[in-house]
């Protein structure tokens, strides 16, 4: 949820050759662009990406021109994401990277802030060290209850209105008052936090667009370092700050480590819940298995299969390769860009049967499981049956919060927070429904693939009016 993945450039849709140095045998580069899940399966070029007979790491395109490569198999994904070969910190080369048209997108954040995501090795385990108490699983049931109270009042203050945005009016409030409980951003600030961050993550690097967006988003950072110094109150925040301040970590890690932690946790949750609430809008099993008659196991079993089908980040960052080396049979020089495609992974058909389909009851892909079961049926599995608590199969299945060192701090918060958003949405509302015809929803981005909008009918009376769009991101 805190950024264990990248957004990194935005894809294109143009083809680019392969890099030189690489047989021409290799398939063609196809852009790496996998559409989210509304119902209508996937493009032409998505499916080049996830067909099982296909190589499992694939020349992309990404925005810019950036020419890459991908792993699109789970178990090779898997690897890339541990490989020493490989380093998230480009400074490490020392040289030329492979690919990059001309320049290095210096308006990325995620490429080149000091912070997790472009650290390896030592570097990166000291600053997560330094954050990591903030997100151990007491500390998580200690930010989980107080935003499980906020999130009641969101839900609640709801009632009564008969149409709503379950982006406005749910994720983005539960997005600004997480990133408050995680950095102490102070509640006349989260509306500005959370604009900032999505038009930061959403810009096109090279643009005047991202470079406005990132000014705005420095400032924000400041007024969270200026919050953390006059806080009594332990955050991962004033942590960072104190290692600032006794010289374990620099400015420009300060800011970074700030500056993802925020942006990752509002891109995840905007995008995560709407997306989810969307396929339970669309799919009667998986709103079935959110609501009321249903046990813990089974309920967290339907949340996990939504994180798979829409994993906060559709593609990770980029790690580039220190030295010649080959990946699953592809000769790659130094410098060579590979990113892992997380949804094609999530949907690689030989490893989750009928990938598409949102099932409770699926086995584990590294554990054998017979069971299976209809999620419709009159007489759901007892908990005991279902074998299938989330965090365990999840930590061996699907990859929405990523694999290896650079595994998501925030992974047991994000898939409560998730949880509990759309359970409790849904038996509050057992009546919701779409209010736009699916057509007319637009989605931003391609690695985010998040929803502007996902208007609803509430079905439980009068409307009373429109609130401020942020109204109550960091409500008390």
């Amino acid at each position: 949820m805190t950024g264990t993945h990248s957004p990194g450039p935005a894809p294109v849709h143009a083809p680019a050759p392969a890099q030189a140095s690489v047989p021409a045998a290799v398939p063609a580069s196809v852009p790496l662009a996998c559409p989210a899940l509304h119902e209508r399966g996937f493009t032409a070029a998505a499916r080049r990406l996830t067909t099982p007979d296909g190589p499992a790491l694939r020349p992309v395109t990404l925005g810019g021109g950036l020419r890459a490569w991908a792993a699109t198999d789970p178990a090779l994904a898997r690897d890339v994401l541990t490989d020493p070969r490989l380093t998230n910190d480009i400074g490490e080369l020392g040289g030329p990277v492979q690919g990059f048209p001309g320049r290095r997108y210096p308006e990325d954040f995620f490429a080149h802030a000091p912070q997790l995501l472009s650290a390896s090795g030592e570097r990166h385990r000291g600053l997560r060290r330094i954050v990591a108490p903030y997100f151990t699983a007491a500390a998580t049931e200690r930010t989980g209850a107080r935003l499980r109270d906020i999130m009641a009042r969101i839900i609640g203050s709801l009632a009564g209105r008969d149409r709503i945005d379950l982006v406005t009016d749910l994720a983005l409030p539960l997005a600004g008052a997480t990133a408050g409980e995680i950095l102490g951003i102070v509640p006349e600030r989260c509306d500005a936090a959370v604009t900032a961050a999505l038009a930061a993550s959403g810009a096109v690097p090279g643009t005047e667009e991202a470079r406005s967006a990132h000014r705005v988003f420095a400032q924000t950072v400041l007024h969270i370092i200026g919050a953390a110094r006059r806080s009594s109150v332990p955050t991962a925040a004033t942590a960072l700050l104190d290692a600032r301040q006794s010289g374990r970590i620099g400015n420009a890690e300060l800011a970074g480590m700030l500056g993802m932690l925020l942006i990752g946790t509002v891109d995840s949750l905007s995008t995560v819940v709407p997306a989810g609430a969307l396929m339970a809008l669309r799919r009667p099993e998986v709103r079935h298995g959110l609501g009321d008659g249903h046990g813990p196991a089974y309920t967290t079993a339907v949340t996990e299969e939504i994180l798979r089908l829409n994993p906060p980040f559709q593609h990770t960052g980029w790690r580039f390769t220190r030295d010649d080396c080959a990946l699953a049979g592809v000769p790659l020089p130094r410098g060579a860009v590979v990113v892992t495609s997380v949804l094609a992974a999530n949907l690689h058909s030989a490893t989750w049967p009928d990938p598409l389909r949102a099932d409770p009851l699926r086995a584990d892909p590294l554990r054998a499981d017979p069971l299976r079961a209809d999620p419709l049926r009159a007489d759901p599995p007892r908990v005991d049956q279902l074998r299938v608590a989330g965090h365990r199969r999840t930590a061996a299945g699907h990859l929405s919060f990523g694999h290896g060192p650079h595994y998501c701090l925030g992974a047991a918060l994000g898939r409560q927070l998730v949880h509990e958003a759309l359970t409790g949405l849904f038996r509050r509302f057992p009546r919701l429904s779409l209010a736009a015809p699916l057509g007319e929803l637009s989605w931003h981005g391609t690695c985010l693939r998040r929803l502007d909008r996902l208007p609803v009918d509430t079905g439980t009376g009068p409307r009373t009016g429109e609130p401020d769009r942020l109204s109550h991101v960091c409500s008390p």
